[in-house]
């Protein structure tokens, strides 16, 4: 005759299945508003690398940087593209028409007339000697012009060299406004803030170094 005997838990079995129930359970603990942010935090940090890449794209190809988009009007026939004029007297958005890249960030709202706000849109400041379609093609003697620098917004510390970038794009983050020095804007030389979120901060930015742009183009054959 066979016996047949029932058999418990293993000390291993027991193990995994209390972390598994504790990792639910710490996943539940997480409010859904929390979780959202989290999700929405990670979607505009990679947003934010493809713009980059994308930026890097187009100077490959036109041997500069898109100027920033200007037109307010959706119903214009320029709206998403960089201004021809490649005016930078104010700081403008990132042309993702030009680029192909959608226009807003997780948090964003499509505008639908001149009138609407850009709430959630592509914050974009560029050195005017990489991006004028005026001047000579980027080489390795360019030079930004103006010092666009990226300090810790905890800190204050500067976070690059002098005359280092020569690009800045950011998104406002959840409360669609831009914070801490990203508020003001200076025609010449800027400051612009960069770090974790915090009580009074929540933009997101990335930027575009003189010797990284420098080191694609001559990669791509893309030097003078």
């Amino acid at each position: 005759m066979t016996l047949s005997r029932s058999r418990g838990f293993t000390m291993v079995e027991l193990a995994i299945t209390l972390f598994v129930l504790t990792v639910l359970a710490a996943f539940l603990l997480v409010p859904l508003a929390g979780r959202e942010e989290i999700r929405n935090r990670h979607q505009t940090r990679s947003s934010l690398a493809e713009i980059r890449e994308a930026l890097i794209g187009f100077a490959i190809i036109h041997k500069r940087l898109p100027c920033p988009t200007r037109q307010t009007n959706p119903a214009a026939s320029d709206y998403g593209l960089e201004d021809s004029t490649c005016n930078q007297t104010s700081e403008g958005y990132v042309p993702w028409r030009t680029l192909g890249l959608p226009q807003i960030d997780a948090w964003g709202s499509v505008r639908q007339s001149a009138t609407d706000p850009w709430l959630g849109y592509w914050r974009y400041r560029v050195a005017p000697a990489f991006a004028d379609p005026s001047t000579p093609p980027i080489g390795i003697t360019t030079a930004p012009g103006v010092n666009l620098d990226v300090h810790d917004v905890v800190s204050g510390n500067s976070l690059v060299a002098t005359d280092l970038i020569v690009a800045i794009v950011y998104s406002t983050g959840p409360d669609l406004a831009a914070n801490g020095q990203n508020a003001s804007y200076e025609s010449g030389n800027a400051v612009y803030d960069y770090g974790a979120p915090t009580t009074g901060f929540d933009d997101q930015l990335d930027w575009i170094s003189r010797p990284l742009l420098l080191a694609r183009l001559g990669a791509a054959g893309a030097l003078p």
